[in-house]
Parts: structure tokens; C-alpha cells; sequence
């Protein structure tokens, strides 16, 4: 019995058509990219993991650290990170829920850590402008949301500096006019903006505000004593 056209068909094809491999020379190269791309994923995940502990450890010594109790011990052995902090400078501002350790400098490591207090500016709390700069992804990432009249409050020494916000402006990053030196005391928050953008951001977010006279204690009512 002769063969079909079909089956003809199908013997040439088989004999003439290469068949397709069932692990093209290419498809090894994408499974090792692939798993370069995985393990790449992987280290950039715990880099951050442990960038975001060291982070929270170093934090909470330097918050201990500033407590009343500890002050002495942390002046005696000089292990402040600036002569006029006495020890540790506290930033707190209860609308966003942040409470920081300052450090000075705003190197690699100090804005990793810690808000960076910008050197050759005031110290918080002392007069003149104090500048500080922090991550908008950690410590300045609510800083958006602060309007004029939120308070702001430095901690150093076992003594309070109320702040409280005056204005709020969005720079170029080349507008150095926000660090100048100033006759008032303020305290000057700078980020990177916007908030929310993936890649170097564009511009700078600025927060300024101004110190507010010290509350005055109330006055204690005198005792009377009914003459004889």
C-alpha cells in the first residue's frame, strides 16, 4: 500500500526540518540572568534590612543616651557628638510622630543614621539659623504635612526650645540661601522633594521655623494670713 500525500508530507518534513531544540542556546543565558537579577533583589533587601536595624539601634542609645539621668556620664566621657549639645540633642515634632537623635555632620553616615545638623550653622537652640537635613524616606518623610503653627521642640541639656513652623517652601537643590546665617533663632528642615519620587529628586523642601519665647510659669497665689 503506497503511502498517503499526508505521511509523504510528514517523512520530508522530518528529514529536512531541523527540529527545534528543546533547550535553545539562549534560554541557559536567561535563567542565569535571572538569577542574577534574584540574588541582586535579595542583597539590596537585606542591605536595607540591616541599614534600617543599625538605624533603630543607634537611635535608641542615642535617646538614652539623652536622658536627664545620663547626662552627666555622657558630658564626662566626652562621647557627645558636639561640644554644645551636652551630650545628645533630641528633635521632636508630635504632629508627625518623630523624635530623633541629632547628629552633627550630614555625611553618608550621619544622614543614614541620624537628621543631620548642617556644620558652620547654629547649634538648636542657640540664636541664628540651625540647619538640619534627613532622608525623605526615613526621618523627614512626614515633613510635608507640617503647616505654620505646628510645633517643633529641641531637647538638649534637660532643657526644651519650642519651636514653632512659620513657612514652608519648595527650592531648587542649588538655592544655598535657606543656610545663611540669620539674626533670629530658627531652626531650618531641609529634604529632598517630592516626598513620594523614586530616583534623585528634583527639588528641596524647606521648613522654617521660629523660636518661641519661654512660657512663663504661673504665678503661685499667696497665702493670706488673717490678722490678729
Amino acid at each position: 500500500m503506497k503511502p498517503t500525500i499526508n505521511e509523504r508530507l510528514r517523512r520530508w518534513t522530518r528529514r529536512f526540518v531541523p527540529r527545534r531544540s528543546e533547550n535553545p542556546p539562549h534560554s541557559h543565558a536567561r535563567r542565569i540572568f535571572s538569577w542574577v537579577l534574584i540574588a541582586g533583589g535579595m542583597g539590596l533587601l537585606l542591605f536595607a534590612i540591616a541599614a534600617y536595624g543599625w538605624m533603630t539601634l543607634e537611635q535608641h542609645r542615642m535617646s538614652a543616651q539623652s536622658q536627664p539621668q545620663n547626662l552627666a556620664g555622657s558630658i564626662a566621657n566626652g562621647d557627645g557628638h558636639h561640644a554644645r549639645n551636652a551630650g545628645i540633642t533630641m528633635l521632636v515634632i508630635p504632629k508627625i510622630n518623630l523624635q530623633a537623635a541629632i547628629l552633627d555632620g550630614t555625611s553618608t553616615r550621619s544622614l543614614l543614621l541620624a537628621p543631620g545638623h548642617l556644620s558652620n550653622t547654629a547649634w538648636p537652640g542657640d540664636p541664628g539659623n540651625a540647619v538640619i537635613a534627613g532622608h525623605r524616606d526615613t526621618f523627614f518623610r512626614r515633613i510635608d504635612e507640617l503647616a505654620p503653627g505646628d510645633a517643633i521642640i529641641v531637647k538638649r541639656a534637660a532643657r526644651e526650645y519650642r519651636y514653632s513652623v512659620s513657612e514652608t517652601s519648595i527650592v531648587p537643590p542649588n538655592n544655598i540661601a535657606v543656610t545663611y546665617s540669620t539674626g533670629d533663632t530658627r531652626l531650618t528642615l531641609i529634604t529632598c522633594y517630592p516626598i513620594s519620587y523614586i530616583g534623585p529628586a528634583p527639588k528641596r523642601l524647606v521648613v522654617i521655623a521660629k523660636l518661641q519665647p519661654p512660657e512663663s510659669a504661673p504665678l503661685a497665689s499667696a497665702a493670706i494670713t488673717p490678722g490678729k
